[in-house]
């Protein structure tokens, strides 16, 4: 097999959780689609998934999707089974679904906002869980199964809300855990760290031009990321370019992990 034909993900299927047009997700569902893979969407907004499925089936890509909450356990089983009836199999699991969850420093009390609490970790840790547990056996099967979390660069410094880095240094810890336990099955099983990014949830704040100019000036890329620089990483980490690493973590941030 030649260096670029491992980038091709023909017959494979991948689910993608959390895929607004404009963000990680959405552009990582596209450029697997591109690459030759199934996609099988699922978001809580239907205006979502439906824009991401209308990009990816005028591009010809093969694209479905499925509406639903993930922090409920019950709608990521329905979601897997979904994937498995409509395509007959599930390879690669991009689990991007995450919100920040309210944070304001100093006042303690949003800092100890119960509900708020539950919410973030709801979503950003209970999902990812709930995914794995009724994904991982269908991944097994094909012998190419690729299990992608979502971490972020906040849990590496504690920026952001107290929830926010918990659930993310929570993932972390579980990428470890996963690989060990499916690396057998032929799973494997990574994190994607990216820096800050511009999508719907970082918007405007991360495309304002002082966010702009400060990262021209400080970052060594000089420039925040885009979708489309995660999407990559998540194409690597799900074909067999990458079929040698499991238990990373791909930190993707023009380099201010070391600023």
């Amino acid at each position: 097999m030649g260096a670029i034909n491992k980038f091709d993900l023909d017959g494979r299927v991948a689910l993608v959780t959390g895929t607004s047009l404009n963000g990680m997700g959405g552009a990582s569902a596209m450029v697997l689609a591109e690459a030759g893979a199934m996609v099988f969407l699922v978001d809580q907004s239907e205006e979502n998934v439906k824009k991401v499925a209308e990009k990816i089936k005028s591009a010809r890509g093969t694209v479905e999707y499925y509406v639903c909450d993930v922090s409920v356990e019950e709608n990521c089983k329905a979601a897997v089974e979904a994937c498995v009836s409509i395509f007959g199999r599930l390879d690669i699991m991009v689990l991007t679904a995450g919100i920040p969850g309210t944070f304001e420093p100093g006042n303690y009390d949003v800092v100890f906002d119960t509900e708020n609490w539950r919410r973030i970790n709801g979503v950003n840790l209970d999902g990812v869980w709930f995914m794995v547990k009724y994904g991982y056996a269908e991944c097994a099967k094909g012998g190419v199964g690729s299990i992608i979390m979502t971490g972020s660069t906040a849990s590496l410094k504690c920026a952001g809300s107290g929830a926010y880095t918990a659930t993310k240094g929570a993932v972390r810890t579980l990428t470890h855990f996963f690989c060990k336990e499916f690396g057998a099955l032929g799973i494997r099983v990574n994190t994607i760290y990216p820096g800050l990014t511009v999508t719907e949830m970082t918007h405007p704040f991360a495309d304002s031009e002082p966010v702009r100019q400060r990262y021209k000036e400080v970052c060594p890329l000089g420039r925040v990321g885009m979708p489309e620089d995660i999407a990559m990483g998540v194409l690597y980490l799900a074909s067999d370019a990458s079929s040698y690493v499991t238990g990373q973590q791909l930190v993707i941030d023009g380099g201010m992990q070391f600023v």
